[in-house]
């Protein structure tokens, strides 16, 4: 039962971030530019952090899979990346957990590999004919700044959290 938590806060998300964000970034961004908000692949990181590997990695192909049908014309991107990432945040180091700037730098470095992992799959599919550079100006800088920006209000009431699911788990474990 404690980990629906979890569930709940990435559907929430999941909702915010394709209906609200995008309507509400139009007016801040210039024509050219394409802000991307990434808050349910950083809460899988989160998540993978602070829960463990095999939980980030349920959500991460769930979510995946979910935003592949909704988003995309192309199963698997999406479901791949963000399994993937997950994974990988399940960083075991005390240090890392612990501190919110390695949290935020992670939830930084899963949205840079990404977007450069998704750039560079529709560019080999021809799905997009933006070049490198236009990318990495014109979308991947202003995706950062933003996601940077959501990362440091996520990560502390993510991390009482996990503590909360973490330790209801294990009363139930007794």
């Amino acid at each position: 039962m404690s980990r629906t938590y979890f569930s709940i806060v990435l559907v929430s998300l999941f909702v915010i971030e394709g209906s609200l964000l995008p309507y509400m970034l139009a007016n801040y961004t210039e024509a050219t530019q394409y802000v991307v908000p990434r808050l349910v692949l950083m809460t899988i990181v989160l998540v993978g952090l602070y829960s463990g590997k095999q939980v980030a990695l349920i959500y991460g192909l769930a979510f995946g899979l979910l935003y592949d049908v909704v988003y995309t014309n192309y199963l698997g991107i999406y479901m791949f990346g963000f399994a993937c990432l997950g994974y990988l945040a399940a960083v075991p180091l005390k240090a890392v957990k612990e501190s919110a700037l390695w949290a935020v730098l992670l939830c930084v470095a899963s949205v840079f590999l990404f977007e450069y992992f998704q750039y560079g799959l529709f560019y080999i599919l021809s799905v997009t004919s933006m070049t490198g550079g236009d990318f990495f100006l014109n979308r991947l800088i202003p995706t950062l700044v933003l996601n940077s920006a959501f990362a440091i209000l996520l990560v502390l009431p993510f991390r009482k959290l996990a503590n909360y699911v973490n330790e209801q788990a294990s009363f139930r474990n007794r």
